[in-house]
């Protein structure tokens, strides 16, 4: 069984389903009041795996012993909060492909860009309010997932901050702006509301961590030898935008005085030419550096497998799901 695909369609059916159900609320205000509900839902329908509220749907189903509540509601906060992120993201860095589609602010205009995305993040908001009161936590436990929730969002836009102004490593920026809001959060927060011991919490957010870095790390390789159409955007953006990624640092260190200084008259630039793209991929083969971002992405998965099936058990949906995911990764 693929646990994706499935999750996938029954998830998308209830998540568009509540969304109907908040533009209809939104009209009774103003006749345009759902306009911005079906941008969300335009963008939302165009893609994406929906790995993150799986991770969270799972984590908890495989771990809940004692709760009888229908989680899936609650699995659309990690996508709701993710469709803020790309959407603001998208506007951030001037990007005019996500999915394979025009981005909301290119399409719609830049007011509906800043809009749609706060709107969606409030969405999130709400429904983790919800959580609160239907689990009926306790001091302790309100504290301990509200804390979560906050960092959650704080990390990413703290990432989000380091990327675009070129202030941190790769390594720091994955962690924060793939490893924790995508893998870890949404499986702690699973994890706690199901009531696991302390002991899967430290080993899940050690492995999720893991999984989150090697994630980014191909997205970062595809992100210039990747095709336009797989992955939907621009290929050449992160080029464009001044991306500090690893393949940069590689290229950094392997490339010699010319090939640096050809190098820094475009990237970052926004004037990336097709002649100098290929040039630069060409040079990023010379080296080698392709091959080395490929057997290291090869060589996390398999410790990862490894780390998988020894520590966290086998017969878990969660794992399963890991599997699935990490079996994703290492097709490159």
């Amino acid at each position: 069984m693929k646990y994706l695909p499935e999750f996938k369609k029954q998830f998308d059916t209830a998540l568009f389903s509540y969304l109907d159900l908040k533009a209809k609320t939104l009209k009774e205000i103003d006749p345009h009041g759902g306009e911005m509900v079906e941008c969300i839902k335009e963008f939302i329908s165009n893609g994406g795996k929906r790995f993150r509220p799986a991770l969270f749907y799972f984590s908890f189903n495989s771990f809940n012993k004692k709760k009888s509540i229908d989680i899936l509601k609650f699995s659309f906060i990690f996508e709701l909060f993710h469709t803020f992120a790309l959407i603001h993201d998208d506007i951030i860095d001037n990007a005019h492909l996500r999915r394979g589609n025009p981005t909301v602010h290119v399409k719609y205009g830049m007011e509906m860009g800043v809009l749609a995305g706060d709107f969606v993040l409030t969405l999130a908001d709400e429904l983790f309010m919800d959580i609160v009161f239907s689990f009926k936590l306790k001091a302790q436990e309100k504290k301990r997932i509200t804390d979560l929730f906050n960092k959650y969002k704080q990390e990413l836009l703290i990432g989000q901050y380091l990327d675009s102004k070129h202030l941190s490593s790769p390594q720091k920026i994955m962690l924060l702006k793939t490893a924790q809001y995508s893998f870890v959060c949404p499986v702690l927060f699973g994890l706690l509301l199901a009531g696991a011991s302390q002991e899967k919490l430290v080993q899940w957010e050690e492995w999720m961590t893991g999984l989150g870095m090697v994630f980014q790390l191909k997205d970062d390789y595809e992100g210039v030898m990747g095709d336009d159409k797989k992955t939907g955007k621009s290929v050449a953006s992160d080029t464009e935008e001044g991306k500090n990624t690893l393949i940069v640092e590689l290229f950094k260190e392997k490339a010699d005085r010319k090939e640096l200084e050809k190098f820094q008259t475009f990237f970052g630039k926004h004037i990336l030419t097709a002649v100098n793209f290929d040039w630069y991929k060409r040079v990023i083969q010379k080296k080698g550096i392709d091959s080395d971002i490929r057997l290291l992405i090869q060589n996390k998965c398999k410790d990862l497998n490894e780390t998988l099936s020894e520590n966290l058990g086998t017969q878990t949906a969660l794992h399963k799901l890991s599997l699935e995911i990490l079996e994703r990764i290492q097709v490159i």
